[in-house]
């Protein structure tokens, strides 16, 4: 849906790639919001890195990928975050807002801007 592909899922993390900078911060955010309004699920924790990855047997590897597990794990319940390098991809685009964060330590990455990423302009992914 929106130019994504689901790669695979362990346990209750979603691993999917997206065509564009564009489209997989819309799925993103699609997740974090259908998350976020659901009365019996908890919030996700969603995290998006535009990068080059290495694909194998239907699986993907590299630094993209393990940058983005940690930046999960960084993210506050119900939000999208992105490295810096994926919010300056998606900067002059106005169907999304990107809000620096403070800098964290990543273990294998060192230190890294965090970016939260939010709506902007237009009604987004609709989910159906």
């Amino acid at each position: 849906v929106g130019g994504g592909r689901l790669v695979k899922t362990v346990g209750d993390e979603v691993l999917y790639i997206a065509e564009t900078p564009a489209a997989g911060a819309e799925i993103s955010l699609a997740l974090a919001e259908a998350f976020t309004r659901d009365e019996i699920l908890p919030e996700a924790r969603v995290a998006m890195v535009w990068g080059r990855i290495l694909s194998r047997l239907g699986d993907i590897y590299g630094p993209t990928v393990n940058l983005a597990a940690r930046l999960t794990t960084l993210a506050d319940p119900g939000t999208v975050l992105v490295d810096s390098m994926t919010a300056a991809a998606l900067d002059q685009d106005e169907r999304f807002v990107l809000i620096p964060q403070n800098v964290e330590n990543v273990r294998g990455f060192g230190e890294i801007q965090p970016v939260t990423l939010a709506r902007g302009r237009g009604q987004g992914l609709v989910l159906d």
